[in-house]
């Protein structure tokens, strides 16, 4: 439950940024991307979609993407998520508590975006 507020929190944040932040509708500029993020089992997660400067989600964790975050469970991908440091995500995957599927060039894209807003 709290990782899937927290993903909707994150999806408000954005959402906001979309809008008033300009640096931030300049980095998504023109990409069209999904980037999912979501526990292993697929039961918790939500669907982050760029399209042309445009924001949408989707929640769950079944859904088609270009890259995926996939957490091991529900409780540490909050705990490293609500951190915000990059040294516990990293900890995370070097645990094999967290991967990356698709491109992880896409991952560090969406990961450079929400450093944007959170500044």
């Amino acid at each position: 439950m709290k990782l899937t507020l927290l993903l909707f929190i994150l999806y408000r944040k954005l959402k906001s940024a979309v809008r008033n932040n300009r640096a931030y509708q300049s980095h998504i500029g023109t990409v069209r991307l999904k980037i999912l993020i979501k526990t292993a089992d697929g039961r918790r997660g939500r669907l982050f979609v760029f399209d042309r400067g445009k924001l949408s989600t989707k929640t769950g964790g079944n859904h088609r993407a270009d890259a995926a975050l996939v957490w091991s469970d529900a409780a540490t991908a909050f705990r490293v998520m609500a951190s915000g440091s990059d040294e516990q995500s990293f900890l995370a995957a070097a645990e094999g508590k967290l991967k990356v599927e698709g491109m992880a060039y896409y991952i560090q894209w969406f990961t450079d975006g929400i450093k944007l807003v959170m500044k």
